[in-house]
């Protein structure tokens, strides 16, 4: 428990045992000793904007074992009231989250290989069906046409079907090239996420007859390669799922900038769908989709019902290798507005 100011008042034998302290219920030193360097502004800055609201508030954050070890703590802390119900402080309890994290960061490690290893697989096929199937089919298209003009003396039914099967094999080799490049683009390897989602969009609407309007603004060049990944694959999943299930032929995508992160935004004005039900069923998709922005420390917003249309909103933090997000969910779902 603390007072008004924030200071402690008391602490139960299971805290003085986890810091190493005794005394009936006090603390040999100051809790925020304790704390990590790196976590103790937000920790400080949360404690500050409780006491001045008085209201409930949680927050996770490291904290020094008596034997020097610094664990993860989940505080979860409501305000106390006096008997003539003025404001007494608060009264809380932390919990060690130590091990819950160590389990998540290895799912993520693991999620994040069969990523890597799911992106590899994508390149190769991409580069078989660009580099070998593309090629023969061009090469049998050239044969048939070549077929057709020495077929002169043919009747007209033969070389109209001759020349129907060049065009159906012109046709394969588009589609498989458009394939190629939805498995793995060399414009978001070239030319930025911008670029890549632009094409992306062009390619689809030429492919289904749809329209989709894409606008973006004040997106960063130098994305990392696992956010740009990111948003290039939700983008698609997106829009696949729009064009199959939406049961309209317009759709809006928006990649913008921001100062601390980059959103985007999927939407249409279509059939739309339960969104509960949907997580129930573990769609692949909408997991699919999670589990990308989940890796890139991202948020991801799913909002849709029957008759309503869908729209599909993610905002990723602008981080470097080894840098710690600087905001927390709530903070990410906030800008999205």
């Amino acid at each position: 428990m603390c007072d008004t100011r924030g200071k402690i008042t008391y602490s139960n034998e299971s805290r003085l045992a986890f810091l190493g302290a005794e005394g009936d219920g006090g603390e040999r030193q100051a809790w925020t000793e304790c704390v990590h360097p790196d976590d103790l502004k937000n920790v400080l800055d949360t404690v500050s904007e409780a006491l001045k609201s008085r209201r409930r508030f949680s927050m996770e954050y490291r904290f020094r074992r008596s034997d020097g070890v610094y664990r993860w703590m989940l505080d979860v802390a409501a305000p106390r009231v006096n008997g003539d119900g003025s404001f007494a402080g608060f009264i809380g309890s932390g919990m060690d989250t130590t091990d819950q994290k160590l389990a998540q960061q290895a799912l993520e490690r693991v999620s994040g290989q069969l990523i890597e290893a799911q992106e590899s697989e994508r390149g190769r096929i991409a580069r078989d069906l660009h580099d070998d199937i593309c090629q023969r089919l061009a090469l049998l298209a050239m044969e048939i046409s070549q077929a057709n003009r020495s077929v002169d003396g043919s009747s007209e039914t033969t070389k109209q079907r001759l020349q129907e099967i060049r065009q159906h094999c012109c046709e394969i080799a588009v589609d498989v090239q458009s394939l190629s490049h939805q498995l793995h683009s060399s414009k978001l390897e070239y030319l930025g996420v911008a670029m890549a989602i632009r094409g992306f969009c062009e390619e689809l609407s030429k492919q289904h007859n749809v329209e989709i309007q894409f606008t973006e603004s004040d997106v960063p060049g130098n994305l990392r390669k696992d956010i740009a990944l990111c948003l290039f694959r939700v983008t698609q999943e997106a829009l696949h799922n729009a064009v199959k299930y939406s049961g309209t032929t317009s759709y809006s995508v928006e990649l913008r900038g921001m100062a601390q992160a980059v959103r985007l935004i999927v939407s249409d004005q279509g059939a739309g769908f339960d969104v509960e039900a949907a997580k129930r069923n573990r769609g692949f998709g909408l997991s699919s989709m999670q589990e990308r922005v989940h890796l890139v420390h991202g948020a991801l917003s799913i909002e849709s019902s029957p008759g309503e249309g869908t729209r599909i909103l993610a905002v990723v933090p602008l981080i470097t290798e080894g840098e710690i997000p600087s905001m927390n969910r709530a903070d990410r779902v906030a800008m999205a507005g």
